[in-house]
């Protein structure tokens, strides 16, 4: 929502250009207008799909706890996300996901890069050179 909200402002020269509440709008409400699913998605009504993310609003680059949508279109991420709720099911709960196991799924993709890499034939681009420290092309 930053990025959007940054681009489009320098773009046009105006920061008034997409204000906080407008693009959250603009990445919910609106975003399911865009694919024509506002009858199932885009807000928290009864009978639509109830797909919700919980932010952890107790962080240092979040605080002050005033205007809350300016703090979370401006600087929260996705290191924010405590919970994930997708139709009605709750994935991940206090930054722990349910329904996979993380560690396999980490190890399997070291694994896969590690291969790729090998394959590639480029293993010696990600070796560390002797002027890797303390060195500057200049």
């Amino acid at each position: 929502m930053f990025q959007a909200m940054r681009y489009h402002r320098r773009h046009y020269r105006d920061s008034k250009i997409l204000p906080p509440d407008k693009t959250l709008e603009m990445t919910t409400i609106d975003g399911a207008k865009a694919f024509r699913l506002s009858h199932l998605i885009g807000s928290l009504e009864r009978g639509k799909k109830a797909d919700i993310i919980l932010v952890d609003m107790k962080k240092p680059h979040l605080y002050p706890l005033n205007m809350p949508v300016d703090k979370v279109t401006y600087f929260a991420n996705g290191n924010d996300v405590d919970t994930v709720i997708v139709d009605g099911k709750i994935l991940m709960k206090n930054r722990e996901v349910k329904t996979v196991d993380e560690a396999a799924i980490l190890e399997m993709a070291q694994e896969e890069i590690e291969a790729a890499v090998e394959r590639s034939g480029m293993k010696r681009l990600y070796e560390t050179t002797d002027r890797y420290w303390g060195h500057s092309r200049y």
